[in-house]
C-alpha cells in the first residue's frame, strides 16, 4: 500500500489467497485477479516477491512471458525488484529466481513429509477424521478409541464376509437397511442434518476388510498427493503402508482378519448366496482360474477362464465339469482326508507352543506380498507375448518359447509361495485369540459347517488338470 501511494497508483482491489499453498494456481484469490485482469478492470499487478505470485516456476513464468503481456498487464514483484515495464521477457535473472522459490515449496515439503512419516511410525494418528469404527480420543487426538454404533457394523462387514458373503452383496444389504454410509455419518455426527444414507459402494467395504487398523494396527499412508505441486491423491502400494502395531484396542480379532485376507482375492461373484468353492478352483495347466457359471437349465458348469477367453486360438483346454457333483466329491474328500491325516494333539501343540517370533511372522507377510506381485507380473507377461504373438511381432517359436519359460518361472514361484503360506499360517495360529482349538479342530475333523470361511481355514486352492485329476493344496502342514 504504502509503494502504490510512493507512485500514485491508483488502488483498485486486493486479491488474498490465505493458507493455500504458492505450488498451486488453482486459488480462489488469483483466479479472480487473473479474471479482473483479462476484462480489462486492471491494469498492474503488484506483489510484495516473486513468491507471492507463485511457487511454481513453468506456471509463474508462463504468466510472465505469455498471459501477461497479451493483456498488457504490468507485473511488479517489489523485493526482487522485478518489473516488467524495464525487463526483456525470459531474462535470466528472473527465471533463476522463480526456480529459487520452486525448490523452497519442494524442500519444505520434503521436511513436512518427514516429520509427519515419523510421526506416523511411532503410532500417533495424525488423519482429519478416524477412521470408520473408531474417533478420536477426547483427551489425546492422536489416540483412536473405539466408536461403538460404527465398530458393529465393522463387525457385521467381517462376520457377513468371511461367512460367504459377497463384497457386493454386503454393500447392497447395508444400503438397503439405510446404514449411513462412513462419510454421511461423519456429518451426522458432526450435528449436520441429512435425510440421505447413500449407498455403500465396494471399494469401501473392500478398504474396510483390507485395514490392519480394525486388529489394532494402526495403519496410515494408504493415499498420498502424486507431488507437493498437485493436490490430486492417489493409492499406495500395501508394501508402503506405514503400519504401527498394537497402538489401540483392535476391533476384528487376528483369526477373523486373516481369514479376510485370504478370502479378498477370491470374492468374485455377486451374490448374497456365494457358491462354497468359488475363487478356490485353478487350471493346472495354465494356472488361470477356474469360472463357476450357472446354465441355462439352472445347473452350474465349470470352464478354465483362460480358455473361455481364448477358444478360438487353441489356448489350454475346456477342463468342462458338473460344478455340484464336483464339490460333494471334494466335501467328501476332505472330511476322509482330515479323519485319516489331521492330529489333533500335533495341531494344538503347532497352535499353542510355537517359538516363532513377531519378526518372523512380519518378514512372511512382506515376502507373501512381494511373491504374489512377482507372479503377477509374471502373468500379464504372459498375455502381452501373446498379443505380440498376434500382432506377429514375435513369430510362433519364440512365443512357445517365451511363454513355457514364463510358465515355469511361476511355477517356480507358486512352490516358493506355498511354502511361505504355509509357515506362516502354522505361526499365525501361535496368536493369542480368543479361540477354542478343540472346537476348530474338531469342526475340521467332523465337518459339520461348510462355510466359505472353513473351507479358507483349511485350503489355500484346488487345482484341476485337463483329465480333471484334482490337486488340493491345504494350509495345515500335518495334511500337506
Amino acid at each position: 500500500m504504502n509503494y502504490i501511494k510512493e507512485h500514485d497508483y491508483i488502488f483498485i482491489d486486493e486479491y488474498i489467497d490465505d493458507g493455500i499453498s504458492g505450488t498451486t494456481f488453482e486459488r480462489n484469490g488469483f483466479k479472480r485477479l487473473i479474471e479482473d485482469a483479462k476484462n480489462g478492470r486492471i491494469n498492474t499487478i503488484i506483489t510484495k516477491d516473486l513468491s507471492r505470485l507463485g511457487r511454481n516456476s513453468s506456471y509463474t513464468q508462463a504468466y510472465l512471458d505469455e498471459f501477461f503481456p497479451r493483456y498488457n498487464i504490468r507485473f511488479i514483484a517489489i523485493n526482487d525488484n522485478v518489473d516488467t515495464l524495464n525487463r526483456e521477457i525470459g531474462d535470466m535473472e528472473t527465471g533463476i529466481k522463480n526456480l529459487f522459490n520452486e525448490q523452497y515449496a519442494r524442500d519444505i515439503s520434503k521436511k513436512v513429509i518427514s516429520s509427519i512419516t515419523t510421526s506416523k511410525k511411532n503410532g500417533k494418528f495424525l488423519g482429519g477424521i478416524a477412521p470408520y469404527g473408531y474417533k478420536k480420543d477426547e483427551t489425546d487426538k492422536y489416540k483412536l478409541v473405539i466408536d461403538e454404533p460404527t465398530a458393529k457394523i465393522v463387525r457385521r462387514i467381517f462376520d457377513m464376509f468371511v461367512n460367504g458373503y459377497s463384497i457386493h452383496c454386503i454393500a447392497e444389504t447395508l444400503t438397503a437397511e439405510h446404514i449411513p454410509i462412513p462419510s454421511v455419518y461423519k456429518n451426522l455426527n458432526r450435528g449436520l442434518k441429512s435425510t440421505a444414507y447413500g449407498c455403500w459402494c465396494t471399494r469401501t467395504i473392500g478398504e474396510i476388510l483390507n485395514n490392519p487398523t480394525y486388529i489394532g494396527n494402526l495403519t496410515q499412508g494408504r493415499r498420498k498427493k502424486e507431488s507437493y505441486k498437485s493436490k490430486r491423491i492417489k493409492r499406495t502400494p500395501k508394501e508402503n503402508w506405514i503400519i504401527a502395531e498394537n497402538t489401540h484396542e483392535p476391533i476384528i480379532d487376528n483369526t477373523t482378519f486373516n481369514i479376510a485376507q485370504n478370502l479378498l482375492n477370491k470374492n468374485v461373484g455377486k451374490n448374497c448366496n456365494d457358491i462354497l468353492l468359488k475363487g478356490f478352483l485353478y487350471c493346472k495347466e495354465c494356472g488361470h482360474t477356474i469360472s463357476i457359471t450357472k446354465n441355462g437349465n439352472g445347473k452350474y458348469y465349470c470352464n478354465c477362464n483362460y480358455y473361455k477367453k481364448h477358444s478360438k486360438r487353441g489356448l489350454c483346454t475346456p477342463h468342462s465339469f458338473s460344478y455340484q457333483q464336483f464339490e460333494d466329491k471334494i466335501l467328501s474328500d476332505l472330511k476322509n482326508i482330515c479323519k485319516q491325516y489331521l492330529k489333533k494333539d500335533k495341531l494344538i501343540d503347532i497352535a499353542k507352543n510355537s517359538n516363532k517370533k513377531e519378526k518372523r511372522i512380519s518378514y512372511l507377510e512382506n515376502e507373501l506380498i512381494k511373491v504374489k506381485n512377482t507372479i503377477n507380473s509374471y502373468k500379464r507377461n504372459l498375455d502381452e507375448v501373446y498379443i505380440d504373438k498376434l500382432n506377429k511381432t514375435i513369430t510362433l517359436e519364440q512365443f512357445q518359447r517365451v511363454n513355457e519359460t514364463i510358465i515355469k518361472n511361476i511355477e517356480k514361484e507358486k512352490e516358493y509361495l506355498n511354502s511361505l503360506e504355509l509357515e506362516y499360517n502354522c505361526l499365525i495360529l501361535n496368536q493369542p485369540v480368543n479361540e477354542d482349538y478343540d472346537s476348530i479342530i474338531s469342526d475340521f475333523l467332523s465337518f459339520k459347517k461348510p462355510s466359505r470361511q472353513l473351507i479358507a481355514s483349511l485350503i489355500d486352492k484346488i487345482e484341476i488338470d485337463k483329465d480333471k485329476n484334482v490337486y488340493i493344496n491345504f494350509k495345515i502342514k500335518s495334511i500337506y
